[in-house]
């Protein structure tokens, strides 16, 4: 990795984030490879962090009888925390400043008040410098709370896996590795997307009494029958959010029910191709995952209504605030647009921002406490040497055990119900079953202790492991040749297109923009529904077929994949296409023809206007697609650097035995933390090229609206009503193209999941089963009758064998296409009745 240039860059580089501009200009002309990716800053690197709240928190557990983990995180991140937080507040409060300067204008234009006329430039600049000051104060309050976020995911991912290596056996037979990246993965990156809201729980309070003051100045008290809709609706939206909670609670457990079997299915799938179990585990998935896409689509159809709330909540907080004063008293234009305006913000505040800063502190207490939960589990007790003895003494104990729970208790995975067991010096173990940790093969023989050539030479020598170095070396040739299979492909990754096209996933593209047709072709409140069911109805097919796809690929293939990669899919992916793509989607489409809308009444009104915006918009595609070519390759490189945490974890549990066993514990995790590392230096640098470009995205919006305010000042004349709709309408498309411009790249960014989705769907199948008909769960069936696989040769008698016999002959077998023979023309017969004991050993 290079070194990054933040760490020499000047004040103004990293207030404009001017820093990131090599990187993207690489990734725009050439393919990103992961030496490109800057080192992350000594401040966020997963040992620095994980040192300071793990110290907290053991202060915490040593001070109090009740230990919270949220007062350890608070004495790490609070002070920094909050400063973003005044930051982003100042910026806030401009938008409510914005209305007055916007009303000072519009009563320039009055016919009675032509003394304010002269004015009316210095009231513009004011305006504009307030839109250059929002900027300067929001982006970098923004940028700083997700960086805390991406701080405290770090912290407590270490924390985690820490514990991890301490639980007691007990605790992991009780939890599975589907719960535990369930824990890392949907409970963690909470923090990354929610803490930048999280502040809004103060400042919308805040915000609507300034706001409910200016606009008593305004309308007296008639602007209390606006906030009381607000109030109201805001009501119906807690509804309808303890009606989601409620779902998603349910469903929560579900998923986890889902994963729990997927690990199982994953980790165990040579058992499963053995045993011929795929139908049946598919069987058995399907079936959890219709009940829980039962609980999804109830929880997405709630969103969907609590997000057009806002939609169509605009109009009538304006009417209901305007008419009561209009009807006792007359009202002037003035009033009216600084009205919308006020309008505008109170209603965000109200409905949108206050809402999802109470979700998110709800989310992040809950993922808190549940981190808290797991991180006071029971430890394993470690075994204190006795140096009087040289032996394994047991005194007095009392047990039940077999073989293999004698060897776990001398070894401290057990703890005997009477008596002490002593012993000194180090244990040797192997493990009954095999496990090799991923890594070159030195890598698995020092096994992080200091390399010694002739122990290396000496076990390389025993394990013959010369010959399979040289079959490692051919394979790795016969894999750089190029592939001549062109059907089937994927485009390369410097593709602009969102969606990865292949033979397999046209349709499912094309079904999706038929679900966008049908909302923009609808009309009225439900036109958004049924493009929210279709995208649900798509990611229930592409998890069946992706499924599928995984049980019926060859064993050849899934050995070139890593268990956390395949888990990754079924875990973060598929929550992305349930829960985050199809309200995406959908914000983005209203928000765009909100804006449309907005210019092209603005262009009517005044045609000279429109001559600025087919700059502005120029310069939007233009920006976009320069931007695109290397965000898109961050999130590729910013996936793939996941999937090894999540590998590296369920490769320790597997092994965790034998890392205690030897100690190694302290070598894992530098491991970990080493992955970790990686995962950030592409986060970080995603997080900072994406809010370059939403700054400069900003930055246009800024000069088309001082374009807009002076073109109009200058042209309008004494149309007063004019200038107040050029101007309300322009405010407004400052803060809703901002908010489209960003659901437009989280649009990409999401389907980014698809394209992943896709690739396994695409994945080769055993060449020896017939294609299977796609299994339909029943709503009737219960589970404990879904894995019961009807045996058609039982009905007739005359097929079906009165004894089983094997015979193998000149059997040769790889586990990869172009690999070394691990068995060679064998030959053997097995007759019925017959007891047969194969045995194998483990070369390292």
């Amino acid at each position: 990795m290079q070194r990054s240039p933040l760490e020499k860059a000047s004040v103004l580089s990293k207030l404009f984030f001017s820093w990131t501009r090599p990187i993207l200009k690489k990734g725009y002309r050439q393919r990103l490879e992961l030496s490109d990716i800057y080192q992350i800053p000594s401040a966020d690197s997963a040992d620095n962090l994980s040192e300071k709240l793990e110290r907290e928190w053991d202060r915490e557990l040593a001070s109090k009888k009740n230990p919270k983990l949220i007062n350890a995180l608070r004495r790490c991140f609070f002070g920094r925390f909050m400063f973003y937080g005044l930051l982003l507040y100042l910026g806030e409060v401009t938008k409510a400043v914005q209305p007055l300067l916007l009303g000072r204008i519009i009563a320039s234009y009055d016919p009675d008040n032509k003394a304010e006329r002269s004015i009316a430039i210095y009231l513009a600049i004011g305006l504009c410098l307030l839109f250059v000051m929002r900027t300067l104060l929001l982006h970098p309050a923004i940028f700083g709370l997700h960086h805390i976020g991406m701080q405290i995911r770090i912290a407590m991912f270490s924390l985690i896996y820490k514990k991890t290596l301490k639980l007691s056996s007990r605790v992991l037979d009780k939890i599975s590795i589907g719960q535990l990246v369930s824990l890392l993965s949907n409970n963690l990156n909470k923090f990354d997307e929610g803490l930048a809201l999280a502040h809004f729980v103060w400042i919308a309070p805040l915000q609507v009494a300034l706001l409910m003051g200016l606009l008593w100045d305004l309308l007296q008290a008639s602007a209390f029958c606006g906030l009381a809709f607000l109030i109201i609706l805001a009501l119906f939206q807690a509804a309808l959010g303890r009606m989601m909670m409620k779902y998603r609670d349910q469903r929560a457990g579900k998923i986890n029910e889902r994963l729990v079997i997927t690990s199982e299915m994953i980790e165990n799938i040579q058992s499963v191709k053995a045993y011929c179990w795929e139908e049946a585990m598919e069987k058995m998935i399907e079936n959890l995952r219709q009940t829980e896409l039962k609980l999804t689509r109830k929880a997405a159809y709630v969103r969907y209504f609590n997000s057009s709330a806002f939609f169509f909540s605009g109009f009538f907080v304006v009417f209901l605030s305007v008419l009561p004063y209009a009807l006792i008293k007359t009202i002037v234009l003035r009033k009216i647009f600084t009205t919308i305006s006020f309008c505008i913000v109170l209603r965000m505040a109200v409905t949108r921002q206050f809402p999802w800063a109470v979700q998110t502190w709800y989310d992040s207490l809950g993922a808190i406490n549940k981190i808290q939960d797991f991180l006071q589990k029971q430890e394993y007790k470690t075994l204190e040497y006795n140096l009087t003895t040289t032996d394994v003494v047991m005194e007095n104990v009392t047990a039940f055990w077999e073989e293999t729970s004698l060897l776990m208790m001398i070894m401290g995975e057990l703890e005997p119900s009477e008596g002490k067991i002593k012993h000194s010096g180090r244990i040797s173990f192997c493990s009954q079953f095999s496990w090799i940790m991923p890594g070159t093969i030195k890598e698995n023989i020092i096994f992080g202790v200091s390399y010694d050539e002739y122990r290396y030479k000496s076990v390389i020598k025993a394990c013959q492991l010369e010959e399979v170095a040289v079959s490692l070396v051919v394979l790795w040739l016969l894999r750089q040749m190029p592939s001549q299979d062109k059907g089937n492909s994927t485009k390369n990754i410097n593709s602009s297109y969102a969606v990865i096209f292949t033979n397999t996933s046209t349709y499912y593209v094309f079904y999706i923009y038929v679900g966008v047709a049908d909302t923009l072709l609808a009309l009225g409140f439900f036109r958004g529904l049924p493009l929210v069911h279709t995208l649900i109805t798509v990611s229930k097919i592409l998890h069946h077929k992706m499924l599928h796809s995984v049980l019926q690929a060859p064993v050849s293939t899934l050995n070139t994949l890593k268990a956390g990669g395949i888990l990754n899919r079924f875990s973060k992916d598929i929550a992305i296409l349930d829960d985050l793509l199809p309200l995406t989607i959908f914000d983005f489409i209203q928000l765009l023809l909100i804006v449309v809308g907005a210019v092209a009444v603005v262009s009517v009104l005044q045609p000279y206007i429109f001559l600025a915006t087919v700059p502005v918009i120029a310069a939007f595609v233009i920006l976009r697609a320069y931007f695109l070519h290397t965000s898109q390759q961050l999130k590729q490189l910013e996936s793939e650097g996941r999937s090894p945490i999540f590998t590296h974890l369920v490769t320790s549990l597997k092994g965790l035995w034998t890392l205690r066993a030897f100690g190694r514990q302290p070598y894992f995790e530098t491991l970990f933390h080493k992955a970790l590392n990686l995962h950030t230096a592409n986060w970080f640098l995603y997080l900072s090229t994406l809010r370059w470009f939403q700054m400069r995205m900003e930055i246009i919006f800024v000069i088309f609206f001082i374009a807009v305010t002076f073109i109009s000042i200058l042209t309008t004349g004494d149309g007063e009503g004019t200038v107040g709709i050029i101007l309300t309408l322009a405010m407004n498309i400052m803060g809703t193209l901002q908010w489209a411009v960003n659901s437009s790249i989280d649009v990409d960014s999401l389907m980014r999941s698809v394209s992943r989705v896709f690739k396994f769907i695409d994945m080769p199948t055993e060449e020896s089963k017939p294609p299977n008909k796609p299994f339909k769960p029943s709503k009737d069936i219960p589970l404990s009758k879904v894995m019961i696989t009807e045996n058609q040769h039982v009905r007739e008698d005359d097929i079906w064998p009165s004894g089983g016999q094997m015979t193998v002959k000149d059997l040769t077998a790889k586990y990869t296409d172009g690999g070394n023979a691990i068995l060679e023309n064998i030959s053997f017969s097995i007759s019925p009745g017959q007891r047969v004991r194969f045995q194998h050993c483990l070369l390292c």
